[in-house]
Formats: structure tokens, C-alpha cells, sequence
């Protein structure tokens, strides 16, 4: 596959009084660009990158050495050499950077002849492809057997700025923050916007150890020295972990402002911010009060999430508005929420805020797509048309009862109070023992809902008629999407509802050997055998079986759709098949969805080695 060629922006820190760290201060680099590097250009010059043009001179035909200037250019004659363009460019702006008045040498791209000594080709490669210690090595070894050898100043610089580099990320790797820090500051070039990686471990130290001040203004130096987009982009998200809103967006406007390069688009900062703001919304959303987020907040994520159309946004504006029993306001956005991305999740808060606007008609209308296929919306449909029997035997009363109630608002430890009231007044019914093990399965108790399945499991079988009527959750006549054979019982729900909470506790491989005999519906056993798949392939990615998780993905894919967490498991599995361009494309997609930590780790992740970034 063709790739582009993407230019190395080396960027040189020096100490400054105060400074938390090195300053990462531009020396140059422009991205390159229009014509391809590297190639001939009219008037005997090679374009590296806009604004940066080698002249070339003929090959030398007498076979003298070029003479030696006050620049040392061993790393940039090595790296021409090796074809190695992007090095090359982030070496000429870094000795453009150290002598303003200085060209890079018209033969560069010439032949070099032979010189006497020795050759430190092999000590670069090495150093080039990481391995430090060997290229000290080598180094070693070459003064043992040439005693009057002495290497360039830049390879020795070189090794140092890579020594050091791999102290930064070992004490980060570690956890050692201070020793990050001390590290950062015995070879500030090591936190370079060349090696950017080490700028955010020195930013994660300060954070970590409570210096929010340092932390800061090292991210603040990131976005406003390093010049690519993506690049202070991503500092804006690592910021994000440990500076307040109120810091982040000055840190965005500093991104998306400050020192631009050409070709690059910094509205992708802006971006962030905006992504920033809204997870930092709606997580406040999610834990706030009843009204309590103020009206200019409530509107700033109202704004976003309708520019973003993002239907996970909607869905916890309808919660939101739904806990304030404003139902109307809740069931337009939920109903937003099902126009965007239709889902169980949308639908189930569309059921209970019309049920809670007393359109009953509406809210069986929207539970109709996923009546059957969807525990969700089969609980939420308990509100709009209570259980028979859920009163202990005794007549269903007008209007929704306590019960109802309890499901509609989502209190599932109230449910289990108003069970066992119930019980200790009339005696079990199996529908209220089925409620109470939905009941406990939301509130994450497993092994409790499984007992109570299976106790009305056996309750229903004593009293089959009882049973019957009370199990059944689709209206005389309805037909379910996938035929009449696949209309859930009550028996059927209670086997589905022990399914689900042996998954919970983990029993995957009896839940498999009883599978094929269990006494549930089509829809049921596939969502079951989806489950299973997803668990497995879980375990194949810890495993490191790649090809069994594409596999098992594949598999479960037939079922139904993969959903986002599978989605990334897959972008993994592609990624150490080094599948990278899959992998990255995989990424892409779902970042570009609704951009998170995990999605923007693998796109980063993918992106990298694809194009040799590390």
C-alpha cells in the first residue's frame, strides 16, 4: 500500500528558569506537502517539504570527502543515505535551528566516496531501530579494536537522547513519577515534540503527584510548540484526566491558535473541546439531582448533543428529564434519541415516558420492534400492562400499582421491598417471583435471580393455567416478528432469565452444554449464543488466539449487530495480526461515531505504526 511520507517535527527543549520541564521549542519542520519528498525538482534542487529545498550537486568525480564545517552532519548524511526522509527533515531543522545561516550541503543526496576510518553506519542502524544498548555496545567494542577511534558528537548525543528517553518511559511504565521527572530534567530533549510521547509521560508525572500547575504548563508548551493538529488534539484529551474544565479550554484556544503550520486544520481542537465538554456534561447529567443542573449547563448539552446528533446523549437527556417526571420533555428526546440510532435503550425510556403521559396506545407502539427480543423492553412494559397475578392472586386494580410504579421509575431494591410485602400478605405467585428475579438481575445479583427463576420455574409448573396467563407477554392475537412458534411463555422467561444470570456468574460452559435443550425461544437462544460468543472471544484476545476472536466475532456477527465494546475487541485483534490498515480502519469507524479513550487509543495506536511514528 502507498502511504504518504509524513515529515518528523524535531523540536529541541531548553532548561528555563521556573519551567516544570524542558521548553519544546519549534525548530522548524513544516509538513510535507505538495510534491512528493524526495524527488527531483526543476532547477536541479529535491523538494523535503515546503520551504525546506536541497540543492544538488553533481556527483564528485575526484572522490574527495566533502569538507568538514562547523555543523556536525553525520546523522543527516546517514539518514539521506537510508532514504530515512522524514529523520532527515527533522535533522535540517534542528541544525537550521542551532545555525540559523546554515544550508544543508548541495551533495548531499550525491555518492559519498570511501573515507579512511570508521564506519558508523552500522552503530546508527542499531540506534535507528531502537536498540540502545547495543549501539552503546558497539560503541564499546569499536574503541577497543581503533583505540584513537572517537565517534561523532552527534552519534553520542544521539545515544544519550535515546538513554534517556528510555529512563522516562521505564519510571512512567513503573509508576515511578518523580523519577519521570528527574529523568525529564537531566535530558530535556528527551521531552521533545519529537518524542512526544515522553512530553505526555513528563505531564502525567506532574499529575499524578498533584502538581497541577507543572502539568499544566506542560501540555500548555505541547499545544502551542508541536505543530501537528492531531497531535495537540490528543494532549487536549490526556489533559483531560487531570485539569479542570476551566483549563482545558484555555489550553483549546491556545491549540487551535497559537503558532500554526501550514497544511495543518486546528479545528479538529476545537473538536475536542467540544467532545470534552459534553462527556463532562452528560456525566454530570447522569448523577445530577432532579434540576440540578443549571439552565445555561442543561442548555450548552441540549446544543451538543443535538449538533453531534449523538443518541446515547439523547438517551441520558430523556433519564434526565424522565427522573423529573417531565415526561413530555422525556420522551422527545428519547424519541430523538430512537430517530438517530434506534435501540432497546432508547425505546425502553420511549415505553415509560409515555406510560408516565398516560398513552398507553404510544407506549406498546414503541415497545413493538423489540417486545420478545429485549429484557429491557419487556420489564418497561410491566409498567403499561401489570403482570395478572401481580397482586398476590387478587384482581389487578385500576391504574398502575405500586409495583408498576416502582419498575416505571427504575427502583429495583423498592421492587424487592414491594415483592416481599406482597408474598408475606397473600403468598407467592410465580409472576412475582419472576419480577423479583428481574428485579435482583438489574441490581447485579446473579446467583439470588437465578434461585428465584428457577423457584418460579417450579411454581409455574404446579399452576399451569395461572402460569400461562400470567407469563405471557405478547396480547391475544399479537404475533412476535419471528413467528408464532417463538411467542415467550412464561416457562420460556424464567429459562431465559436463569440464562442471563448464569452468564452473569460466569458458568460458560454449562450454559453451553445446556443450551441446544433449554426450553427458550428462537430470539432467546440467540441472544444467549451471542453472549456466549462474545464471552469466548473475551477470552481468545487474553489468550492471544487472534484468528479465534475474528472467528467468534464473525459468528456472533450473524446474530446480531456488534456492538461497540466487540467493535474495539476486533480493532485489537487486527491490530496484532498486523492487519494495521484493517485495524486503523476499524478504529476510524468507531471514533468517528462517538470518539472515547478507548477508540482514540487504538486509532492513535494504529496510526503509529503504520507510519513509523513511535
Amino acid at each position: 500500500m502507498t502511504r504518504p511520507v509524513l515529515s518528523a517535527l524535531l523540536l529541541i527543549g531548553t532548561a528555563v528558569l521556573g519551567s516544570p520541564s524542558a521548553v519544546l521549542a519549534q525548530a522548524g519542520g513544516a509538513q510535507a506537502g505538495g510534491a512528493q519528498a524526495g524527488a527531483p525538482q526543476p532547477g536541479g534542487g529535491r523538494a523535503l517539504a515546503p520551504g525546506v529545498k536541497v540543492e544538488v550537486a553533481p556527483a564528485p568525480g575526484s572522490g574527495s570527502a566533502p569538507a568538514a564545517g562547523k555543523v556536525d552532519e553525520t546523522a543527516l548524511r546517514y539518514y539521506a543515505r537510508i532514504g530515512d526522509v522524514e529523520r532527515m527533515e527533522a535533522e535540517i531543522a534542528r541544525l537550521r535551528a542551532l545555525e540559523p545561516g546554515w544550508e544543508p550541503p548541495k551533495d548531499l543526496f550525491a555518492p559519498q566516496p570511501a573515507t579512511a576510518g570508521v564506519d558508523e553506519s552500522p552503530i546508527w542502524a542499531l540506534l535507528s531501530a531502537g536498540k540502545v544498548a547495543e549501539a552503546r555496545a558497539a560503541v564499546a567494542e569499536q574503541r577497543r579494536k581503533s583505540p584513537s577511534w572517537q565517534p561523532s558528537e552527534k552519534l553520542l548525543q544521539e545515544l544519550d537522547l535515546a538513554e534517556g528517553a528510555g529512563r522516562i518511559r521505564q519510571a512512567s511504565d513503573t509508576k515511578r513519577w518523580q523519577d519521570v521527572i528527574d529523568a525529564a530534567a537531566a535530558q530535556p530533549e528527551a521531552v521533545a515534540c519529537g518524542r512526544l510521547d515522553n512530553a505526555w509521560r513528563l505531564a502525567e508525572a506532574y499529575g499524578e503527584l498533584k502538581q497541577l500547575d507543572r502539568a499544566y504548563d506542560t501540555y500548555r508548551t505541547i499545544v502551542t510548540t508541536c505543530p501537528k493538529a492531531k497531535e495537540r488534539r490528543d494532549t487536549l484529551f490526556k489533559a483531560s484526566r487531570y485539569l479542570g474544565p476551566d483549563r482545558l479550554r484555555e489550553l483549546a484556544a491556545l491549540g487551535a491558535t497559537s503558532n500554526p503550520a501550514p497544511g495543518e486544520d486546528y479545528s479538529t481542537v476545537r473538536a475536542a473541546e467540544a467532545e470534552l465538554e459534553t462527556g463532562r456534561l452528560l456525566e454530570r447529567l447522569g448523577n445530577a439531582k432532579p434540576g440540578g443542573l443549571s439552565a445555561a449547563d442543561l442548555s450548552r448539552v441540549e446544543g451538543i448533543v443535538r449538533d453531534k446528533q449523538d443518541a446515547d446523549g439523547a438517551v441520558a437527556l430523556g433519564w434526565y428529564f424522565q427522573k423529573q417526571k417531565n415526561y413530555a420533555e422525556a420522551q422527545s428526546w428519547f424519541s430523538q434519541a430512537n430517530q438517530w440510532e434506534p435501540s432497546d435503550k432508547a425505546a425502553e425510556g420511549l415505553v415509560l415516558a409515555y406510560n408516565g403521559l398516560g398513552e398507553k396506545a404510544q407506549a406498546r407502539a414503541a415497545a413493538a420492534p423489540w417486545k420478545g427480543r429485549s429484557s429491557r423492553i419487556d420489564q418497561a412494559l410491566k409498567a403499561v400492562d401489570p403482570p395478572r397475578g401481580a397482586g398476590g392472586g387478587r384482581a389487578v386494580p385500576q391504574g398502575p400499582s405500586e409495583l408498576d410504579r416502582a419498575l416505571a421509575r427504575r427502583d429495583f431494591a423498592g421492587c424487592l421491598g414491594i415483592i416481599s410485602t406482597t408474598i408475606a400478605r397473600g403468598g407467592p405467585t410465580a409472576a412475582l417471583l419472576q419480577q423479583r428475579g428481574w428485579c435482583l438481575m438489574e441490581l447485579k445479583r446473579p446467583s439470588e435471580a437465578e434461585a428465584a427463576f428457577a423457584e418460579a420455574q417450579a411454581l409455574a409448573a404446579r399452576e399451569p393455567a395461572k402460569a400461562a396467563a400470567a407469563g405471557s407477554r405478547l396480547p391475544a392475537g399479537a404475533l412476535p416478528a419471528n413467528g408464532a412458534a417463538d411467542k415467550p411463555t412464561s416457562a420460556q422467561e424464567n429459562a431465559y432469565g436463569q440464562a442471563l444470570a448464569r452468564l452473569a456468574t460466569g458458568d460458560m460452559a454449562g450454559l453451553t452444554r445446556d443450551l441446544p435443550r433449554a426450553n427458550m425461544t428462537t430470539a432467546q437462544k440467540a441472544e444467549i449464543r451471542a453472549a456466549l460468543l462474545a464471552t469466548e472471544a473475551n477470552r481468545a484476545l487474553e489468550d492471544k488466539r487472534y484468528h479465534d476472536v475474528l472467528r467468534l466475532l464473525d459468528a456472533r456477527k450473524e446474530l446480531t449487530p456488534e456492538s461497540r465494546n466487540l467493535g474495539i475487541l476486533r480493532g485489537w485483534a487486527l491490530y496484532n495480526l498486523m492487519r494495521y490498515d484493517d485495524a486503523y480502519r476499524q478504529f476510524k469507524a468507531i471514533d468517528d461515531r462517538l470518539s472515547t479513550e478507548e477508540s482514540r487509543e487504538g486509532v492513535s495506536t494504529a496510526w503509529k505504526t503504520i507510519y513509523h511514528e513511535w
